[in-house]
């Protein structure tokens, strides 16, 4: 029945659990034919999962259950997401349930390797650790490469005092993936038990280096530091845990408050806001995409996530953000303004001049567009006049300093040297301060 290959897409974060899927569905022609949906359906279902919208993951998952049902591979698939979508909402009873309903169909090893892997995981959390080994284990005999497994498998060791399984998991899982953080954090733990305190110190300064932001590992760097007399240090790392589990509290709240309130799109902002005060700007990116996705007419999603771009150098990935950011609001010329800043940034003038234009054509009194275009064409050498005269549409506008120091690098650069002297001075006069206008002007008296 099961001939071609169809995959679905990997689920990247979870919050519980980090977790990556690659499962395959083969379908015959015949069979894709009657039923072309069924992947649709599925990768609709993850997106849901992915944006943490699990009421309508669990409808879609729940209604490919109830319409193919008589497939053993897509009920399996089904049950497995199902269980996943409990598992995220701490419903850890149906969870185990669904998992093993998968497990009782027949499925291709990806599926049954990763249900095992969350059924392991969901007795771990429930206490039932000889079970949680069992289910570990047999993932490990379907993906032996699963880091992952390693890892809980460890802290089942470890919850177990069998401390040299644990250990032996542990560096397992670091062998298969050496930026798990966990892994380091287990291994810690091992050390601080056994009272190996310097070596524990060494495991959860490594699994900081790949995760700063772990409360509890600062927490067991605090205790381990008491027990070695160093007072000064482990207050500090005490500090450092009351801050991050503060971060990790206000973080759990506005996560509930968007799951309690989906169609209210500025708590997706307030919670991107809370990860970018901590510096914490690869969780900002992802909320703010995620609000993108939710609510794609909400603009202050789309200039969060360009900003969080811009601040990590991912200039490629803020003009594409903020390119559809113009699609939402074509009249709003900061966006095309920050387009064409991007692109001078990347020594692209050609769609620099374009933003810039497009800017003034929908907003006559944008005086930034009117600035930004003069400089650029000063700077290329090109439409000297039209550089002048844009500068001075941007110096009417607005009499700042900045746009007096433009309008004295266009007079300068067409050789025009009392004007730009004139026009340098009054920038000075409003902002004496600027070492680059005192440059500028030593520059024009020099010419002239």
């Amino acid at each position: 029945m099961f001939t071609r290959q169809c995959f679905l897409p990997p689920i990247e974060k979870s919050l519980i659990f980090s977790f990556a899927l690659l499962v395959s569905l083969s379908l015959t022609a015949e069979w894709c034919d009657a039923e072309q949906g069924v992947n649709t359906r599925f990768e609709r279902g993850v997106r849901y999962l992915e944006a943490e919208q699990y009421d309508l993951a669990l409808a879609e998952f729940q209604a490919i259950q109830k319409e193919f049902g008589t497939s053993a591979d897509i009920s399996s698939l089904t049950q497995y997401y199902i269980g996943f979508v409990h598992q995220e909402l701490n419903d850890l009873s149906p969870a185990a349930s669904a998992y093993q309903e998968a497990l009782a169909l027949k499925a291709p090893q990806e599926v049954h390797a990763n249900t095992h892997l969350q059924l392991g995981i969901v007795y771990k959390l429930q206490g039932k650790l000889s079970l949680a080994e069992k289910h570990l284990k047999q993932s490990l005999m379907l993906l032996p490469a699963a880091g992952q497994s390693h890892t809980h498998l460890g802290d089942v060791y470890l919850r177990q005092r069998r401390f040299n399984a644990a250990e032996k998991a542990y560096r397992e899982a670091i062998r298969l993936n050496p930026e798990h953080t966990e892994s380091y954090y287990g291994l810690g733990r091992v050390a601080e038990i056994q009272n190996r305190f310097q070596q524990a110190m060494e495991y959860y300064n490594a699994a900081l280096v790949r995760n700063r932001y772990s409360s509890q590992v600062h927490y067991r760097r605090a205790r381990t530091y008491q027990k070695l007399g160093d007072k000064a240090q482990a207050a500090a790392a005490m500090a450092q845990f009351q801050r991050l589990k503060t971060y990790e509290d206000q973080m759990h709240r506005f996560r509930e408050g968007i799951y309690n309130n989906p169609n209210l799109p500025v708590l997706y902002i307030k919670l991107g806001e809370l990860h970018e005060a901590y510096d914490n700007l690869t969780e900002a990116a992802q909320i703010y995409e995620v609000a993108t996705q939710v609510h794609p007419f909400y603009l202050p999603a789309y200039l969060h996530l360009g900003e969080v771009f811009i601040e990590q150098r991912a200039l490629e990935k803020a003009v594409g953000v903020y390119k559809k950011a113009a699609e939402v609001a074509p009249d709003n010329a900061q966006i095309r303004i920050k387009l064409g800043v991007i692109y001078i940034n990347q020594r692209r003038f050609e769609p620099a001049i374009a933003a810039f234009k497009r800017a003034i054509a929908v907003d006559k009194t944008a005086a930034e567009a009117y600035n930004n275009l003069a400089r650029l064409y000063a700077g290329l050498g090109k439409e000297m006049q039209q550089a002048i005269h844009l500068a001075q549409q941007a110096v009417a506008l607005a009499p700042t300093a900045k746009y007096y120091d433009t309008l004295a690098y266009t007079y300068y650069r067409n050789a025009q040297y009392m004007q730009a002297l004139d026009a340098i001075n009054q920038a000075i006069s409003l902002a004496p301060n600027v070492e680059a206008y005192s440059k500028l002007r030593a520059k024009i008296q020099k010419e002239q």
